[in-house]
């Protein structure tokens, strides 16, 4: 999931990356200019930057309901597989990195081997933790249809770092292994963040910053507009700490459907100034609605599984 494939590099990452050097960004939304208007956030709040971009709720009473009334947000069907998927990409990510530094010179190739045999009890130590959902789905809890999805993305992303594995020692016979380690699985996953320069809070986690400058998040529902404003957040918050520009981010789908084959698609976009604008925005307008304490009211249309569901109906 977070090895793009050479295709993606090669024709679509090259398009956006020549894109962005001909889209000037307004120095104003750089996440550098922090301290200045419109980065500087107008009241003294700091919110999780998911709570701000992902708006299946339109009015934001979700924001009123767990900031201002303070209820707490139950785990649903849909939460915890969505993290089950995303902590087992971590972990094959993790363990993948832990076994090329403790494998013996010459051995790398044997990493795939190595990686099947913990995947079972890597799988089943994230459900077990996991738990069951809060809010009662019967019909959507199916606990081995979960397992089955988790072992093919573990599967799969092992695939791809040995694919590079193999690619890279038969160009490079001679690589050492920090820099085998590195070029073979160029990113950090769950990188950790302090967003507290643009008024978000100090403890954020993106899903994963690749070697090509490249924020990047996996979502394992329906395909949304909304979804490119977490990575701009994200790039905003990493621009804010490290003073150089991040203009493209990429939404990596995965979608599993009964009777056919998981499927993975990328949605690489430009970071541009649009779109900075919109997180600004939102990120505004949560601000205020926490700060006036005004139900915003019920949105036009509710989100199926939105975990606050028995709260306003």
């Amino acid at each position: 999931m977070y090895l793009l494939p050479d295709e993606v590099k090669r024709r679509v990452l090259r398009r956006y990356r020549r894109r962005s050097r001909e889209v000037v960004v307004d120095e104003r939304f750089r996440g550098w200019s922090w301290e200045f208007a419109p980065i500087d956030p107008p009241y003294d709040i700091q919110l999780p930057l998911s709570d701000i971009a992902a708006r299946y709720c339109e009015s934001m009473r979700d924001i009123y309901l767990r900031y201002v009334l303070r209820k707490r947000k139950p785990s649903n069907v849909r939460m915890i597989e969505g993290r089950l998927y995303h902590q087992v990409i971590v972990a094959a990510v993790e363990e993948s990195k832990k076994l090329l530094y403790n494998l013996e010179h010459g051995n790398q190739l044997q990493i795939a081997g190595s990686l099947s045999s913990i995947r079972d009890s890597a799988i089943n130590g994230l459900m077990d933790k996991a738990g069951a959902p809060e809010v009662k789905e019967p019909s959507a809890w199916n606990r081995g249809r979960i397992r089955e999805n988790m072992v093919w993305l573990w599967d799969y992303e092992v695939k791809q770092i040995e694919a590079a594995i193999q690619r890279l020692t038969a160009e490079q016979p001679y690589m050492g292994l920090d820099a085998l380690v590195n070029a073979a699985i160029p990113v950090v996953v769950e990188q950790r963040l302090d967003g507290r320069n643009i008024g978000l809070s100090g403890h954020l986690s993106a899903d994963a910053y690749g070697a090509e400058g490249v924020v990047l998040d996996v979502k394992t529902g329906t395909k949304r507009l909304f979804h490119r404003l977490s990575t701009t957040g994200y790039a905003m918050v990493i621009e804010s700490i490290h003073e150089y520009p991040v203009d493209v981010g990429c939404i990596v789908y995965c979608q599993f459907q009964s009777q056919l084959p998981p499927t993975v698609s990328y949605d690489v976009h430009n970071i541009d100034e649009p779109l900075r604008q919109e997180f600004l925005e939102l990120r505004d307008k949560a601000m205020k609605l926490v700060f006036d304490q005004a139900d915003p009211g019920l949105p036009q249309h509710c989100y199926e599984y939105c975990p606050f569901w028995s709260e306003c109906h």
